[in-house]
């Protein structure tokens, strides 16, 4: 069998219960009473829910009170329904039903579900009869019983008697000797014998003969014999067989609790001593009539006390206080105590029987007072805080490095508490965003400064949030993300942000990878124009896209190239920002005066032109475009309305530079290009005149050879002629030539 302390109700409450629904006849409830012997029916609503209960106190009320057998049980049970779950520990129902006075707990499950009913009767026989040995008194458990009633008592006044009294039971016997008795338990039968108790006697309903015991008889055998006889209530006798009390289960389970308390008490008190003895705490106590100022054994090892200093008068423990808070602590006993509050609290150094100071946290108040209401005694524990003191003091040496070492960090830091308030920044915190602790004190405050547009803020949140849960779920460390974040001069900067859960803290760092991002954004840019100048990209393509990306950097400024025409020495727009005629006219005039003597072409100069169409200043600064060799090749010219103080960022500055060097790149390539198809045509040009002299050459060939075979011919017929003539060939050649072999 489970110790008591380990009992739930589960184990022993009864789990087949008897149940009835609301409407059932009352007259066959009260049948179910006599025929399965029970103390009680629990009504139910769709077959396990409960909804009230039907007891034999309950029908003890109704045969008082008259009613009628077809009236619904709904109509007489017990409603609201205490209930209680099915996993309460044993000392926690018992309390309950003394609380409450009832005998019955209903469990029900998580849902409100019947599981069961557990009755005095269900307590009494799972404890087992051993533990019923803590009852050392019998006349503990004895419940002394009014004057016996004469058996012609009239059954209605005794009913009356145990309803008005709530007694489960009355004795019945004359001169001292009990002959029977009527318990609750006689009601259901006697209800459903239809008796009418203004016709009937004591005498002729009483349960007789009496279970009776002597009284020597321990708590523990009483405990035993009930179980055996399945009664609630056993009539003691003495020797003369005289009844002197009866023993009610009811009674022997109310001081079983008590008696189980007290033990737990003692327990609690031992271990208490125990735990206090262990952990340094010790407690004291103050007579405010003698002023003597007594320890406990723990508080006197403590402090390394022995003998007569354990108790001694106050003024005397005061001397083991350092002289600045002797006043103090001399006020708190004395003063404190005496007032209306009357109760302390204050820590302080005291001098231990070895000579060394330890701190102790001591509290106090008044326990007992005169008729005055002056106080007379008062008392208090002592806790060691030595270790806390020295450990306290390690943590503020820790923080001051861990401060110093978080300022002294070349990036932004912040430390937040759980509820998203700034508890530090660090000085590159300030530096970087401009915002101070007091202008962002809190979470909102940041996501408000950092994050002005709305849209923006709320997609910067979700971010965050998801980063937060998902660090608490795995590691405690937020994963680096990059956010746009502006400045308290208005400028945006793009920041890498992570951090790491430190407990409930959460410390935030800030990486500031704009000029990263700028630099790779400008080496996209350059790459990007490189390879349209390799794909041989016209050059006003070029330099339009130098245009664009320039102005892309800052939307007040616009962003003209000019080429300079070698053949009439002058400007030429060839892309980018078409200027007004009167602010293009300055532009030039502006800039032929501005031209040394011996001119530096590769530095930037900056210009301040008459005011444009929106009738304000323009500032243009001209970046100049050359060459290897040195000429000038053209320009690009950045112009803003803007006030004359205005400057150009290092950013457009350094797109700018970019700028000037691909388009010279491209630039030289254009003009290497054009001067190899002036080459081109100018050989090709040649080729053709070269081609045209050889055909004439070859026509004036044909002309020749044609006339030189005609005086061959001429040749031939006059030596034909002189040969006919006998005379000599005139011309040997062409003799020789036909002659020849």
């Amino acid at each position: 069998m489970n110790p008591a302390s380990e009992l739930r109700l589960r184990d022993i409450a009864t789990s087949a219960v008897l149940t009835v629904v609301p409407d059932l006849p009352l007259r066959n409830a009260i049948q179910l009473f006599v025929d399965a012997q029970v103390s009680c029916l629990v009504v139910t609503e769709g077959g396990d829910r409960p909804v009230g209960i039907i007891t034999e106190r309950d029908l003890l009320r109704l045969i008082c009170a008259g009613y009628a057998e077809d009236k619904p049980v709904r109509s007489v049970m017990s409603a609201p329904l205490l209930t209680v779950r099915e996993d309460m520990d044993f000392s926690s129902a018992q309390a309950l039903l003394a609380n409450r006075a009832v005998r019955h707990l209903v469990l029900v499950d998580e849902v409100g579900r019947l599981r069961g009913v557990a009755s005095e009767t269900d307590f009494r026989r799972h404890l087992g009869h051993d533990l019923f040995k803590a009852i050392h008194c019998l006349g503990a458990v004895m419940d002394p019983s009014p004057d016996m009633l004469v058996p012609e008592h009239p059954l209605a006044r005794a009913l009356e008697i145990m309803a008005s009294t709530r007694r489960d039971h009355l004795v019945i016997g004359r001169e001292g000797r009990a002959l029977g008795i009527i318990t609750e338990r006689d009601v259901p039968r006697l209800m459903a014998s239809q008796v009418i108790p203004e016709r009937l006697t004591v005498g002729d309903v009483m349960s007789h003969p009496l279970y009776t015991v002597g009284p020597d008889i321990t708590v523990a055998d009483a405990a035993r014999r009930m179980g055996e006889a399945g009664l609630r209530h056993l009539v003691v006798l003495d020797e003369a067989g005289r009844m002197l009390a009866v023993i009610s289960q009811h009674r022997m389970l109310e001081r079983l609790g008590v008696v189980m308390m007290e033990e737990s008490r003692t327990r609690l008190e031992h271990t208490l001593d125990v735990v206090l003895e262990a952990t340094g705490v010790g407690t004291w106590e103050y007579d405010h009539r003698d002023g003597i100022l007594s320890r406990s054994q723990g508080l006197a090892q403590v402090l390394g006390l022995t003998g007569s200093d354990i108790h001694e008068p106050l003024d005397k423990a005061l001397l083991r206080l350092d002289p600045d808070v002797r006043e103090k602590v001399g006020h708190a006993f004395r003063g404190t105590l005496a007032g209306s509050e009357a109760r302390f609290s204050v820590d302080y150094q005291a001098r231990g029987g070895d000579g060394r100071q330890r701190w102790l946290s001591v509290r106090g108040q008044v326990v007992e007072r005169d008729a005055a209401g002056q106080p007379l005694r008062s008392v208090g524990v002592a806790v060691d805080i030595d270790a806390q003191k020295a450990s306290e003091a390690a943590l503020r040496e820790s923080e001051a490095r861990f401060r110093q070492l978080t300022e002294s960090l070349p990036l932004p830091v912040s430390l937040l508490d759980a509820r998203g308030r700034s508890i530090f920044m660090n000085r590159h915190f300030t530096t970087t965003f401009g915002y101070t602790m007091a202008e962002a004190p809190d979470l909102d405050s940041w996501w408000n400064l950092a994050y002005p547009d709305p849209a923006y803020r709320a997609e910067v949140w979700r971010a965050w949030d998801d980063a937060v849960r998902q660090a608490i779920a795995t590691d405690h460390v937020i994963r680096p993300s990059e956010y746009r974040v502006r400045c308290k001069d208005g400028s945006y900067r793009i920041i890498e942000i992570a951090g790491v859960a430190l407990g409930e803290h959460l410390l935030a760092t800030f990486f500031d990878v704009t000029e990263h991002r700028e630099q790779q954004l400008l080496l996209e840019f350059s790459n990007s124009v490189l390879r349209r100048i390799s794909l041989g990209a016209p050059l006003p393509e070029i330099l339009e896209d130098c245009c664009t990306q320039i102005e892309a950097r800052d939307s007040a400024i616009h962003c003209a190239a000019l080429v300079l025409d070698k053949n009439e020495h002058t400007l030429r727009h060839r892309a980018g920002h078409v200027m007004a005629p009167a602010l293009w006219s300055a532009l030039e005039a502006s800039l032929a005066a501005a031209r040394p003597p011996e001119p530096e072409p590769t530095q930037a100069r900056r210009l301040t032109l008459p005011a444009g169409p929106e009738n304000a200043p323009v500032a243009c600064w001209t970046f100049p475009v050359v060459s290897r060799e040195g000429p000038l090749l053209g320009l690009f010219a950045l112009c803003r309305h803007a006030p004359a103080a205005a400057a150009l960022t290092p950013t457009l500055h350094r797109y700018a530079e970019a700028a000037v060097a691909l388009a010279a790149v491209a630039m030289e390539r254009a003009g290497r290009e054009s001067e190899l198809r002036q080459t081109h045509h100018g050989l090709e040009r040649a080729e053709e005149r070269l081609h045209a002299q050889l055909d004439e050459l070859r026509r004036w060939q044909q002309v020749m050879l044609g006339r030189e075979g005609r005086v061959l011919e001429l040749k031939r017929e006059i030596n034909a002629l002189h040969a006919r003539l006998g005379e000599p060939p005139r011309y040997l050649s062409v003799s020789t030539e036909e002659d020849a072999p």
